[in-house]
């Protein structure tokens, strides 16, 4: 009796034990599959949300391809704002295509970035109201004409780049690839950058050997060069020039801020810029609410791919062909869901040219589609030979 007793308990605690093992492991599986789950909801959400910022970068290389396009930038020393001259633009505003369809015949949005209300630059302007000073000073000057040199040499570059990347691409390549290309000109923009400060730093250190003559509170300053003659005058200068030799020998760590300052400013204030859309004035945020509508098809599918690949990478087999088929149901319509429906265009009209306004400035021999280095001779064959290049390409 005693042996059938113990072999009964035996067995109820064998049962106990499984049945607690069976709990335990589909308790266990259900976290498993709640945490795939949320790993999963995770990861689409992150790519959502780069994928839109990758979009919205898009759209600011296409509003700043039209700005070059416009050619209103201030890469000109003697034009306003450096200077009171205005520059004579023709036409402006000139009109820019966006948007564009792939109908026959090709139409597009049209869009207008007039140069009035885009002529106010108040740092330039700053610079250019103390150098008009009677009581401007000459080591104060110096370090204005490095700002204006790496502000002008920035403006002239995005107005050559981006005007070349305008006439090159056609636009869903610059919103495909647009950002991938601004990376490695915003690196080599900072090399070269450092490049030129190092250059402008030595170039002006002319201004240690002026001296104002306007002795008044009227007037602009009258400088006049410093000879060796003027003995103190002429060693104050040379003594100058050698500290700031070592200043950027020693501390160039600290003193290189100011071209990155002065990089990063050219490229915010000309996505500051306003423009003209169907007769209302846009920012560059209207810019990328327009980008995200009209290339919706574009981005929906993007997204579906990348959730799909997180589907079968976090939820398994059955679940990706499940959203699959989901997916396709929804874009040929069998599941009614508008996200694969683009939008209704409208506004359009005919292409027009994408060639560059051109700027003309006191001193023009003739009329020049101001490029690189303030569109003097050189910076134009830069500008001929860089479109060369990208019609190769």
């Amino acid at each position: 009796m005693s042996d059938s007793n113990d072999t009964s308990i035996i067995d109820e605690k064998k049962t106990n034990s499984s049945s607690n093992s069976s709990s335990n492991s589909s308790s266990n599986s259900t976290e498993i599959n709640g945490s795939k789950v949320v790993a999963f909801i995770i990861s689409v959400a992150v790519a959502i949300v780069k994928i839109l910022l990758y979009f919205s970068g898009s759209s600011l290389i296409l509003f700043m391809c039209k700005i070059a396009q416009s050619n209103i930038l201030p890469s000109q020393s003697n034009c306003s704002p450096y200077t009171d001259t205005q520059p004579t633009i023709n036409p402006s505003p000139i009109q820019t295509n966006i948007f564009t369809t792939f109908t026959e015949p090709e139409m597009s949005m049209k869009m207008e970035i007039p140069y009035d209300i885009n002529s106010k630059h108040k740092l330039i302007e700053i610079f250019k109201n103390y150098k008009e000073k009677p009581s401007s000073y000459f080591l104060a000057n110096y370090l204005i004409s490095i700002c204006e040199s790496i502000l002008q040499f920035n403006y002239s570059a995005i107005n050559t780049i981006m005007n070349l990347m305008n006439q090159t691409f056609i636009e869903p390549v610059i919103i495909g690839i647009g950002p991938i290309i601004f990376i490695f000109l915003y690196v080599f923009g900072i090399f070269i950058n450092m490049l030129y400060f190092i250059y402008v730093w030595f170039a002006n250190m002319s201004w240690f050997f002026k001296t104002n003559k306007n002795d008044t509170d009227n007037g602009k300053p009258q400088w006049e060069d410093v000879t060796i003659f003027s003995t103190v005058n002429w060693f104050y200068g040379a003594a100058l020039s050698m500290l700031f030799v070592f200043i950027i020998i020693f501390w160039f760590p600290i003193v290189s801020m100011l071209p990155m300052l002065f990089f990063h400013n050219s490229i915010i204030s000309t996505l500051l810029m306003k423009a003209i859309m169907n007769g209302k004035q846009i920012s560059c945020l209207s810019i990328i609410k327009e980008t995200l509508k009209h290339y919706k098809l574009t981005i929906i599918c993007v997204i579906s791919i990348v959730v799909l690949l997180s589907a079968f990478s976090h939820l398994g087999v059955i679940p990706g062909i499940f959203l699959c088929v989901t997916l396709v149901l929804i874009y040929f319509g069998i599941i009614r869901m508008n996200i694969f429906t683009p939008i209704e265009e409208t506004n359009l009209s005919k292409l027009v040219s994408y060639d560059q306004a051109i700027k003309t400035c006191p001193g023009d021999k003739n009329g020049q589609k101001h490029g690189w280095f303030g569109g003097q001779k050189g910076g134009d064959n830069i500008t001929k030979q860089l479109k060369k290049i990208g019609k190769y390409m």
